[in-house]
């Protein structure tokens, strides 16, 4: 169960609190983070990031992706693990590609 609270925070006071999640706490740190992200860029040009989502791994994958690679740093993947992660990292150029492609329709589309 989580509560949100609104609280100011300075910098250096965010970063530390956040230095101090376990691996999977900030996993999921990160995960929503980066939605947040996404959600601004949304408002800057909903185009651009209506694209970019599209081609984005789902939240599941992505999870399963970071536990692999702090995995990976830590102590090292399973042959099984491994042939996942290149999976994942195949799917994600291949995703990569089609995003640019799409983005730079989009550019030369609008007027300078």
């Amino acid at each position: 169960m989580s509560t949100t609270v609104a609280v100011r925070w300075k910098p250096d006071e965010l970063i530390h609190a956040v230095s101090s999640l376990t691996p999977p706490e900030l996993n999921e740190f990160m995960l929503r983070f980066d939605e947040w992200q996404m959600a601004r860029l949304a408002s800057a040009d909903a185009q651009a990031a209506q694209i970019a989502e599209s081609y984005r791994l789902p939240a599941q994958d992505r999870l399963r992706v970071a536990e692999l690679l702090d995995k990976n740093r830590e102590r090292g993947l399973t042959k099984n693990e491994e042939t996942e992660l290149d999976t994942y990292i195949r799917e994600m150029d291949q995703r990569l590609e089609k995003l640019a492609d799409q983005l730079l329709g989009v550019a030369n589309r609008q007027p300078p």
